[in-house]
C-alpha cells in the first residue's frame, strides 16, 4: 500500500492514520463503528481529489483495531474473524463485482520474507490458508461435498533472495491458472506503536511490496497482474523518525522550529524500524487470525 509521508515527515502505510483534514477533505469520506471488542474504521478515497488527499489509491480501506484478538474468549475471537472474513468479502465484491462461489477461483499471495520476522506475515498467514484447488480437477466428488471455493497459495519471496520482483510472480502464476481476485498479505508500518499487531487493514486495491520495512518494489495491482486486488495487510513495525516526531509532540515541543540540526537528522535516511520484542508470537497469532478469515470466507458459498 502506499506510504503516506507528510511534511511532518511522519511514515504510515494505514489510511487511518492519514494526517487529512476530515472536515475540509475533498472526495474522501470516513465512518467509524464498533462491531464488539474491535474498532472499525472505513475511509473511501475518491480518484483525482480522493487521492491527492488521501495520499493513496483510489477505493475502500477497512481497518480493524483490536488489542491481543488471540487472548480473548473463543465466542468473541470468533465473531472477529467472522468480522474479517465479511469485510474480505466486501472487498471482493467491490473489487470483482460478485461474491465468492464455488466457481470462483482465488489466488492467495503472502507477501514478504519468513526469515525476517517483522516481514513474515505474508508467508506465514499463506501457510495456513486451506488449498483446494487441486481438488476440484483430482476429486471432484469430494470438492463438491465440502462446498468452498477453488483456493490457490504462493508466496512469492522476496527479490533480494529470488532475483525476481513479487509482481512477476504473482502475474506469471495468474496468468496460469487465471484467478478471478489476487488476495495479497503483507507487513505494513504503522504510526504509532499501539497499533503493532493490533491492527488489520483490508482495502479493495493494490499494495507496493515492502512499503513497511521502506523497500518499496513495483506495485501490485490490477493493472500489473490483469485480474482484481485485495490487500490485508498488518503493522509491524514503526520508523525510528516518527517515534522521535512523536515523541517531541507527547513532550509539547513546537517542531515547526525545531533546530535545523535535528530536522537534518531525522530527514537524511539515517533511520532504522523498530519492531516488538515479541514480534514472533504477534507475528504468528496475526497470521492464525487472519488465514482463519480467509478460510471462512472461502468455505461461506
Amino acid at each position: 500500500m502506499s506510504v503516506i509521508e507528510s511534511a511532518s515527515y511522519r511514515r504510515t502505510d494505514l489510511a487511518c492514520e492519514a494526517e487529512i483534514d476530515k472536515s475540509a477533505a475533498r472526495g474522501v469520506s470516513f465512518y467509524e463503528y464498533e462491531r464488539g471488542r474491535a474498532r472499525v474504521e472505513r475511509m473511501t478515497v475518491g480518484r483525482g481529489d480522493g487521492e491527492r488527499a488521501a495520499g493513496r489509491a483510489a477505493g475502500t480501506y477497512v481497518t480493524f483495531t483490536a488489542s491481543r484478538p488471540w487472548m480473548w474468549d473463543e465466542d468473541d475471537r470468533q465473531r472477529l474473524v467472522s468480522e474479517l472474513a465479511a469485510s474480505i468479502s466486501d472487498a471482493v465484491l467491490s473489487s470483482t463485482g460478485r461474491r465468492p462461489d464455488e466457481d470462483f477461483p482465488i489466488l492467495v499471495c503472502g507477501l514478504g520474507n519468513r526469515f525476517m520476522t517483522a516481514d513474515a506475515i505474508g508467508p506465514k498467514t499463506a501457510d495456513k490458508v486451506i488449498v483446494t484447488s487441486a481438488l476440484k480437477s483430482e476429486r471432484p466428488e469430494l470438492y463438491a461435498r465440502i462446498g468452498c471455493c477453488r483456493v490457490a497459495a504462493i508466496s512469492p519471496g522476496v527479490a533480494a533472495s529470488t532475483g525476481v520482483d513479487a509482481v512477476d510472480v504473482v502475474k506469471g502464476v495468474a496468468d496460469v491458472i487465471s484467478p478471478s481476485v489476487v488476495i495479497l498479505i503483507d507487513a505494513l508500518a504503522a504510526r504509532s506503536c499501539s497499533r503493532l499487531a493490533s491492527t488489520i487493514q483490508i482495502a479493495d486495491t493494490g499494495i507496493s511490496p515492502g512499503s513497511g520495512i521502506g523497500n518499496s518494489r513495483r506495485s501490485i495491482n490490477k493493472d500489473a497482474v490483469g485480474v482484481p486486488v485485495v490487500t490485508i495487510g498488518v503493522p509491524t513495525v514503526v520508523d525510528s523518525s516518527t517515534l522521535v516526531w512523536d515523541a517531541l509532540d507527547a513532550a509539547g515541543v513546537d517542531t515547526s522550529s525545531m533546530p535545523d540540526s535535528l530536522r537534518e537528522v531525522l530527514t537524511s535516511g539515517r533511520r532504522f524500524y523498530v519492531a516488538p520484542n515479541d514480534s514472533d508470537v504477534l507475528t504468528e497469532e496475526m497470521s492464525t487470525i487472519i488465514a482463519e478469515a480467509i478460510n471462512v470466507m472461502c468455505r461461506a458459498v
